[in-house]
């Protein structure tokens, strides 16, 4: 009997992570489709698709082509979100100051995190996939821990999209995850557990390949929520983050790795 396929699909092929990604796991054997809007690739090794994350119907259409051409993925990477300032409020520290349809659109996201997931389970749980890992990792940031004052309004777009993509990978993780799923929400954060400089969002593609290869391949799931930390050194250590809710505290276990940058760029 033929070992299963290999399927891949990644939702936000950007030339940074979706981009590093896309060959980590074509060098493991998968077939990899890739989407955008443009649905272009400057290679043949990927399939390109064509999708719309401020457009949640096009999800399934997605996965549904995906499906048909390479069959059905049993890997699942949500690189996209809305990074326009124009999703964001007019005054930074006044958040009711953005528009009501900037407002929309980034929750037209969140739908497309939700259809996605709910695609993924569909997909992962096709007997066809054997013994393969399945998994789902949404490419997240910071946004859903920030504390909530006024130097963050700026970030009500993104986060109101965020916020929804850690609530869902946490809650699927804790419900799937007993049938041998796997949903991370995957991001940088500073050596301080901040937010990293802008330079190295732009220069961290192979380091989330690297992590998000970990994540599919480790032999015991990961926490879902996964953090990363570009380095002078490789160490991994687990943590407990303590989330303020509402006017108590809860526990949230999430993972920690500190990359040794010029490492990773080696092996890509």
């Amino acid at each position: 009997m033929s070992s299963p396929q290999r399927v891949a699909l990644i939702i936000g092929a950007g030339p940074n992570i979706g981009d590093s990604v896309a060959h980590a796991l074509l060098k493991q054997d998968y077939k990899v489709a890739v989407g955008s809007r443009t649905a272009k690739r400057s290679t043949d090794a990927f399939y390109p698709f064509t999708i719309d994350i401020t457009k949640p119907e096009s999800i399934k259409a997605a996965f549904d082509t995906v499906a048909k051409e390479l069959g059905p993925p049993n890997v699942v990477v949500f690189n996209g979100n809305l990074r326009s300032f124009s999703y964001e409020p007019a005054n930074s520290t006044d958040p009711l100051t953005m528009s009501l349809a900037a407002y929309t659109q980034a929750n037209t996201v969140s739908a497309s995190f939700f259809a996605a997931a709910k695609e993924s389970l569909a997909s992962f749980r096709l007997p066809v996939h054997g013994d393969l890992p399945k998994a789902m990792i949404v490419t997240g940031n910071l946004a859903p821990f920030l504390p909530v004052i006024p130097e963050t309004a700026v970030f009500l777009g993104l986060a109101v999209q965020k916020k929804i993509a850690a609530y869902l990978m946490e809650l699927c993780q804790n419900i799937y995850g007993k049938e041998g799923l796997r949903f991370h929400y995957a991001h940088l954060v500073a050596s301080d557990g901040g937010i990293p400089p802008i330079e190295a969002f732009l220069v961290s593609g192979p380091a989330h390949a690297k992590a998000y290869m970990h994540l599919i391949n480790a032999s015991e799931p990961e926490p879902w929520d996964y953090r990363q930390v570009l380095l002078d050194g490789l160490v991994s250590i687990s943590l407990t983050l303590h989330q303020q809710v509402h006017n108590g505290w809860r526990n949230v276990q999430c993972k920690v790795v500190f990359q040794y940058w010029n490492q990773v760029q080696a092996e890509r």
